[in-house]
């Protein structure tokens, strides 16, 4: 089985169950869970699009005022060369410009801003009530995530929650149970801008785990950290 079968089997699984325009679907439980979208964070990770400024103090050569992570999530920047930014904070990629800068400055000081960020949007689709596409700019969980779909659907499985990632190119996997996170038993996970969230059905349960037994042969299936 290659790959693009199995991306078509998946996206027919995480969409089939559950679509806006079935009168049939109700929610499982209401989701009384306080989304804020638009908090702004300072600590916000770095996604593909943004705009960066990277400065470098007293070294305006090694100074970038506009530099935009491509679509992997890499920056080029002089001297440095490729540096994976998506997903960090802007300290923690000020702090590994400047580690690598090290080999040519005694004592660099980095500064990297986000100038201009990209449009965020997360995909809740699957089994909940209205999967689509939601634009957040704050902090959110997985649990605020389906909350915005307006909750689980009926024959959601709730123990067969997905979220898919991309990072450095690759396209990674992790397995929730939302039961146990509305209940407090187990961490609610953040989802970031591109995050992909698949809720299972349980009338098509043992497909999809046969879906997800397929992704781990495929080495694509890992923990989103």
């Amino acid at each position: 089985m290659c790959r693009k079968y199995l991306a078509m089997m998946l996206a027919i699984l995480i969409v089939s169950p559950a679509t806006a325009n079935d009168n049939r679907i109700q929610p499982q439980q209401p989701l009384d869970l306080s989304v804020d979208t638009t908090a702004p964070r300072p600590d916000a990770a770095i996604t593909p699009l943004d705009h960066l400024s990277v400065t470098v103090f007293r070294e305006p050569d090694l100074s970038v005022e506009d530099v935009t992570v491509d679509e992997s999530g890499r920056v080029i920047l002089p001297m440095v060369g490729g540096v994976s930014a998506a997903g960090k904070s802007t300290e923690a990629l000020s702090n590994e410009i400047s580690m690598a800068l090290r080999k040519y400055l005694k004592s660099p000081q980095v500064a990297v801003t986000v100038k201009q960020a990209a449009s965020r949007r997360v995909t809740v689709t699957g089994s909940v009530v209205q999967p689509g596409v939601y634009p957040i700019e704050g902090r959110l969980t997985l649990l605020q995530a389906v909350a915005l779909a307006q909750g689980p659907s009926q024959v959601a499985s709730l123990d067969e929650t997905l979220i898919f990632r991309t990072r450095n190119g690759q396209r990674h996997a992790a397995r929730f149970n939302l039961g146990a996170i509305a209940k407090g038993k187990a961490e609610d996970p953040e989802v970031i801008s591109g995050d992909t969230i698949a809720i299972g059905s349980s009338g098509l349960k043992t497909a999809w785990r046969d879906i997800m037994l397929s992704l781990r042969s495929f080495n694509i299936f890992s923990v989103v950290p």
